[in-house]
């Protein structure tokens, strides 16, 4: 289903006053803009050590530079990010590059070590050429797991948009207080910057919205309540952006964080989303209705107006069925 007639108008009250400077994130929140369906979709995400400062794309930074293509034609969806473990803002040496593979339910994880560029663009090389199931690369393999320690990747670019610079760190170091075993990466921009603070967590492969740290360390201990959780998930990154991650999500809030232990195939349909959960009794069918709710502003940080300002699309659920 589509907007209505008065859509317009309804997006232009969403809008900053012409002359008020305000940062993406605040006003994200103050207008209450739903993130989900916004997560990354990959079968592979790829963390690169990589020296500070990082520009804006990251992919200009010298390190990364000759990769960036060589990712781009990898057999797997791949999504490259820089990173810096913890607080350490200057990388080990040698440095360091984590794969994290999708395969299902579990995410599998290789951590390799390079000591210079023509070492990285061998590695990025063969890492492309690989398929699907079939984790080849060994040169410079340090670690292969099956990932079951919890793992957050921020996204803590300030040089891309300065919500995800402060918010992100602040994140991090909130994080760095608890009493909990959780490893941290500061990634480069992941995409969603109006919903600052921003994260992924492995191995369960979700990424989320307007964290805070205590919500997160619930959220990996599964003690938070899921449907509560849900309202801050943008996405599972087994599913497509848009209604099939927004369907999901609606799965998730309905089944309980047992959902990310079940095998599960999104199929989008004409009016939203059928999703195949396979349970202990069998196999469950959910069926999704998922609707284009508002047209919603992407404004432009601490700038008059929020120009230049993009538009994007915010779904709702309007129904969720279980058949069998």
């Amino acid at each position: 289903m589509g907007f209505g007639g008065d859509a317009e108008a309804v997006f232009e009250q969403l809008l900053p006053d012409a002359h008020e400077t305000v940062r993406c994130a605040e006003h994200a929140r103050s207008i209450a803009i739903d993130p989900a369906g916004t997560a990354i979709r990959a079968d592979r995400v790829v963390l690169i050590e990589t020296p500070a400062p990082w520009p804006k794309p990251v992919f200009a930074h010298e390190l990364l530079a000759p990769v960036d293509t060589v990712f781009k034609n990898a057999r797997i969806l791949t999504r490259v990010l820089a990173c810096a473990p913890g607080r350490k803002a200057t990388p080990t040496s040698p440095q360091r590059l984590w794969v994290f593979d999708r395969h299902d339910t579990t995410t599998w994880e290789r951590q390799f070590e390079f000591r210079d560029d023509v070492e990285l663009l061998d590695l990025a090389n063969e890492l492309c050429a690989e398929s699907a199931g079939v984790a080849a690369t060994t040169n410079g393999l340090k670690r292969d797991r099956l990932l079951d320690e919890p793992t957050v990747l921020v996204c803590a670019q300030g040089s891309h948009d300065v919500c995800c610079g402060s918010d992100g760190q602040r994140l991090i170091n909130e994080l760095g207080l608890l009493d909990a075993d959780i490893r941290v990466f500061a990634v480069s921009h992941t995409g969603g910057h109006r919903f600052a603070p921003t994260a992924m967590t492995l191995p369960d492969g979700r990424m989320w919205a307007y964290l805070g740290a205590d919500m997160l360390a619930a959220i990996l201990d599964n003690t938070a309540d899921a449907a509560t959780a849900a309202q801050y998930c943008r996405g599972w990154w087994g599913a497509e952006r848009g209604p099939s991650q927004v369907a999901e999500r609606a799965v998730l809030a309905e089944l309980g964080w047992k959902l990310d232990g079940l095998h599960r195939v999104v199929d989008v349909t004409d009016d939203g989303a059928r999703i195949d959960v396979l349970t202990d009794d069998g196999q469950q069918r959910f069926d999704v209705t998922v609707d284009e709710a508002r047209r919603v502003p992407t404004i432009s940080c601490r700038a008059p107006g929020g120009q230049p300002i993009k538009e994007a699309v915010e779904y709702a659920v309007s129904s969720i069925t279980a058949v069998g």
